[in-house]
């Protein structure tokens, strides 16, 4: 069936829930409703509103504005942050084309100007509910004249006009973005509300209009000396139609009259400056820019902009202009879009700091104080001037003399030091210290590691919903082979290498201050450290996948296995890795400073007995930990 076949015959929708079959034009004929007369002498329908300057342009700043703006589909992390959801159905009907015949943008500029003339907007949801999970396939514009709603049984029920008849539409099927009203319902027309304000507006672009159409400056009588014979009805005619002719309308003010017979020309026009017709037309369109909360140097007017405060004003458009409607849309695509079992995992969001983006000098200040505290790094504020990444431009900096608030030294608290006589008590408190520092930096790697856990977790379970379930081991186990070798490696580095840098240069200093060295970090060796453990997470986490694929029942097996790695996984990297760097480093500093063994110290009075064996002990490339739960560090 053709586009032009489908827009006039309409589409069939089955809505299997309700049983109900109707025909759904795509469109309706674009009408207008009737205007009605305010007190300044004009008709106001909504064509000769969108008529008045100052009006359009706030509806199609607005409008266009927030078309123009990406709206991104996310998903949350656990145990915070986003990511997007580029692989949801849904990503891409909002972000991209939400149906076979607009795109986003134009999309969200249609329901956006609906909402601001009409104070309502509305679009149908086509569902399609022959899956087991209700998917959204396309939203369809809805004319806002054409509808109306009523509230049956508790439930709100919309009717819409078409041209075969009028069609009930249900709550779940349309996406309604109410303005503001009283009933939380249903949204109030602006158009209606502000008539006389509008209408004032209108009747003086009307009056400029005529007033300048007729001849500005040759409006007036033509008088002829008293006692002077009458001229006849025809003589009249011809005498106003000729001077007419020849003096009406812009093109011809300033023409010379020639008057006859002792005729003189008396001006009887009001000047507009008598008349305050400017002072009126700036006032009225402050208040149209009132209506919408759009600052006025933004529909035309830049009396009071200067350079100094129009960056504000841009800001403050975007916070209590744009804000508001921005809100509105995200909350009922969050209420209407998302499924019941998704609404705590998934959201969606515009993304508006370009329009917050001060001028160049304000924009790197504020970057080169979110680099030197540690919340931005390189590629963030690369890609926040749309700029691609560089390698290395993950790692977040902070000063060398900040720790945490409180902290004074890292001391040994509760892992007590178990002293003994053929060792340096300075050198076995300076492998203490380094243990405490280690243990400082438990936190953030428990979080880098649970955001890894976390993507595994997901895109393994997945990928258990689209193999295992249709018994599908064996492209299963490609996946996982695919997924591990590739992806979780990548995920890993990206995540886990900025807190491995951060401890790494914790102990970089305190390991060169014991061998008297400067520290001069192996940056080969560090990336080495980071890929190993990637390496070896990945290989640990596939052979156990693999194993409990093979299983009788492999869904649940897969399952359980994923819900253990979920509650302990994370806790485990942390605690291994934090000790595994931190002697590894140690190493480093050591034989950078020409040292080539080593000695072991047992940290804490309940150290195990092999580690209370191992302690004192030389060694040349084993390294703690040792075991699970090992804190041992070697030393000089």
């Amino acid at each position: 069936m053709s586009i032009r076949d489908r827009l006039t015959k309409g589409l069939s929708l089955v809505l299997s829930s309700i049983g109900q079959t109707f025909t759904r034009p795509y469109f309706w004929t674009h009408s207008d409703l009737e205007g009605f007369s305010t007190k300044a002498g004009v008709d106001l329908s909504h064509s000769k509103a969108l008529s008045i300057v100052s009006y359009y342009s706030a509806v199609t700043l607005i409008s266009q504005t927030i078309a123009q703006l990406p709206l991104i589909l996310y998903r949350r992390m656990e145990p915070r942050g986003k990511e997007r959801a580029f692989n949801h159905q849904l990503y891409s009907l909002l972000h991209d084309e939400p149906n076979e015949f607009m795109t986003a943008r134009t999309f969200r500029e249609t329901l956006q100007g609906h909402l601001l003339t009409w104070g309502n907007a509305f679009a149908e949801i086509d569902w399609d509910l022959s899956g087991p999970v209700p998917v959204v396939n396309a939203l369809y514009p809805l004319r806002p004249d054409r509808m109306r709603l009523e509230l049956q049984n508790d439930q709100l029920v919309y009717f819409y006009q078409t041209a075969d008849g009028e069609h009930r539409l249900l709550s779940f099927q349309v996406l309604h973005i109410p303005g503001f009203g009283y009933d939380g319902l249903i949204g109030y027309d602006p158009r209606t509300l502000h008539r006389e304000a509008l209408g004032l507006t209108k009747a003086t672009e009307e009056f400029g209009a005529r007033f300048f159409g007729s001849g500005a400056s040759m409006s007036g009588a033509l008088t002829r000396p008293v006692g002077a014979q009458r001229l006849s009805e025809n003589s009249l005619k011809m005498l106003r139609e000729s001077f007419s002719k020849m003096h009406s309308g812009l093109s011809n003010t300033h023409r010379v009259a020639i008057l006859e017979d002792g005729m003189t020309y008396t001006s009887i026009g009001v000047p507009p400056e008598n008349a305050q017709f400017l002072e009126t037309r700036k006032f009225q369109r402050g208040e149209v820019a009132s209506i919408f909360h759009v600052p006025l140097h933004m529909i035309g007017d830049l009396e009071h902009a200067t350079f100094t405060n129009i960056e504000h004003q841009g800001i403050e458009f975007v916070t209590y202009c744009l804000g508001p409607w921005l809100r509105a849309w995200e909350s009922e695509i969050h209420r209407k879009l998302i499924a019941p079992t998704e609404k705590r995992s998934l959201f969606a969001e515009f993304l508006v700091d370009g329009l917050l983006r001060g001028d160049t000098q304000a924009r790197y200040q504020a970057y080169s104080v979110g680099r030197q505290w540690g919340w931005l790094s390189a590629n963030d504020v690369r890609e926040r001037e749309n700029m691609n990444p560089i390698d290395g431009g993950d790692e977040y900096m902070v000063p060398l003399n900040m720790m945490p608030a409180g902290m004074e030294l890292p001391v040994p608290t509760e892992k007590a030091l178990t002293l003994k006589a053929d060792t340096s008590v300075a050198r076995r408190r300076a492998a203490v210290r380094r243990a405490a520092v280690a243990e400082t930096h438990l936190p953030r790697f428990n979080e880098a590691a649970q955001k890894v856990v976390a993507y595994e977790s997901r895109s393994v379970r997945k990928a258990v919903k689209t193999h295992l379930s249709t018994k599908d081991s064996m492209t299963f186990d490609v996946w996982l082979s695919e997924f591990y070798e590739k992806d979780v490696r990548a995920y890993i580095i990206k995540n886990m290498t900025p807190v491995m840098r951060a401890l790494a240069d914790s102990v970089l200093a305190l390991a060169s201050d014991e061998a008297g060295t400067k520290p001069s970090e192996d940056e080969a060796k560090l990336k080495a450290y980071i890929e190993d453990f990637a390496r070896r997470y990945a290989e640990v986490h596939k052979s156990q996948a693999i194993e409990a694929s093979k299983a009788d029942d492999p869904e649940t097996a897969m399952l359980d296995m994923l819900a253990q790695w979920d509650e302990v996984a994370a806790h485990k990297i942390a605690s291994a890795e934090t000790v595994g760097l931190s002697n590894a480093v140690a190493g480093i500093a050591f034989a950078a400073a020409g040292y080539k063994v080593y000695t072991w110290y047992a940290i804490g009075a309940e150290s195990c007995p092999i580690c209370q064996e191992m302690d004192g002990v030389k060694v040349t490339t084993l390294k703690p930990p040792l075991h699970e739960g090992c804190v041992c560090q070697i030393g000089l």
